[in-house]
């Protein structure tokens, strides 16, 4: 009797272990599929973060200090972040061009004076790159005047041509002259009852005006449009798309997911880098809002 319990006890445990190889078997077939359905059409999580200014004074949400912005490279360095361009990015969605490991934008908005003389050198230093989005008028202004007061003076379109001769700045589209509110019109936002035909003619003839001009002066057009303030409607992206724009980046919170789909590249995500928020919080909450996304 109590052989024959004993092989009772062994064949259930062989059968429990024969279960337990076969389960472990089937989980590992289901990873292996889930990875290969996911690597044939891949989202990548791109993460953009916006700067204004840089300097050593009237800190804020749109102004950080040099130190602060040399501390944000030395994360992405330590980290293993790889700084891209505009024209990375959708190389990547269009052509399938190869991006590095952790891919990461860094976008400069207006065209700040100090993103020359404070940015421009730790990019040299670190061997990173940019996104400039520039305001035409002010540049304009700024390179018929000599005036170097870095707390609210503009780049000139000689500083312009160096950074981007560099190959650390990619120059992008900010309006030639839309980034005020003035005249019932808040940056480049359709006024209420505004012709679409009217909206377009006034759009159309101030982005391609500076398209023209940064083209001219960097021998590179630019491929994407940044909203001033980050106000935009459907009209203005149907827009944007037919002057020739491959990408807009808007003022939303939080981080991309990037397909081969070209609609992935338009009002694309941003996280604002503002004083004493640095970049390893940033990131954290960032990737965070992934848990409340469904796209």
């Amino acid at each position: 009797m109590k052989v024959l319990i004993k092989c009772k006890q062994y064949y259930k445990t062989i059968l429990v272990t024969i279960a337990f190889i076969l389960l472990t078997l089937s989980i590992a077939s289901s990873i292996y599929d889930i990875y290969e359905v996911s690597s044939s059409n891949p989202k990548i999580c791109v993460p953009i973060i916006m700067y204004h200014q840089v300097k050593d004074n009237s800190f804020g949400k749109d102004v950080i200090s040099p130190t602060e912005f040399e501390s944000d490279l030395q994360y992405l360095k330590d980290n293993k972040y790889n700084t891209i361009t505009m024209t990375q990015l959708i190389d990547y969605v269009y052509n399938s061009t190869a991006l590095p490991g952790n891919p990461i934008i860094l976008t400069f908005d207006d065209g700040y004076l100090n993103t020359y003389k404070n940015v421009y050198p730790l990019l040299k230093k670190y061997d990173m790159k940019i996104v400039l989005s520039v305001v035409g008028k002010t540049v304009d202004d700024f390179s018929k005047v000599f005036d170097d007061n870095i707390n609210y003076a503009s780049t000139t379109w000689n500083q312009i041509k160096e950074m981007s001769a560099s190959g650390h700045v990619e120059i992008q589209n900010h309006s030639y002259n839309l980034h005020k509110i003035k005249n019932g019109r808040y940056g480049v936002y359709q006024k209420n009852g505004e012709a679409f035909i009217d909206y377009e003619t006034v759009l159309a003839e101030d982005f391609m005006k500076l398209q023209e001009i940064v083209e001219e002066v960097t021998e590179k057009a630019p491929n994407t449009f940044t909203y001033p303030y980050g106000k935009y409607n459907n009209n203005t992206e149907d827009i944007i798309k037919k002057l020739g724009f491959k990408a807009t980046l808007s003022c939303t919170y939080g981080v991309n997911l990037i397909d081969n789909n070209p609609e992935t590249l338009y009002g694309l995500r941003r996280m604002c880098r503002s004083h004493r928020y640095p970049m390893a919080e940033l990131l954290k909450d960032g990737i965070e809002t992934l848990k409340y996304r469904n796209d």
